[in-house]
């Protein structure tokens, strides 16, 4: 399985009606998935959070960090997509207070994931 970014504004529309959603102070993340054979990933960091372009790119390039190094990305969501959307939160915490947010998500929305397939 390969980790491949998203990049179209189209599947990020297409992510508002994702089944699983998981919110921290840092982030939220929405999972769905999807019918090819990698798990893609997406990061938003909107205008709301910071009107300084160079405070979103920090941002989004932490995200980016910490999703290339979580192993379990992958092996928790092979064929999904995930969005990870920035909050105005993440602007104030440290990169391993982030980390630690991603981490939590990543357990709470497999776990709303499973309940889901549970009760289908």
């Amino acid at each position: 399985m390969t980790l491949v970014r998203i990049k179209r504004h189209l599947d990020f529309v297409e992510m508002r009606e994702a089944p699983a959603k998981a919110f921290t102070k840092s982030f939220v993340l929405q999972v769905r998935p999807n019918d090819k054979s990698e798990t893609r990933v997406g990061f938003t960091v909107s205008k709301k959070i910071s009107k300084l372009a160079v405070v979103r790119n920090r941002l989004r390039r932490q995200m980016r960090e910490i999703v290339r190094l979580s192993q379990d990305v992958v092996t928790k969501y092979p064929s999904h997509d995930l969005i990870l959307i920035a909050r105005s939160e993440a602007v104030n915490r440290d990169y391993h207070q982030l980390e630690k947010d991603f981490a939590y998500l990543l357990d709470h929305v497999h776990e709303v994931t499973d309940d889901k397939k549970d009760s289908d």
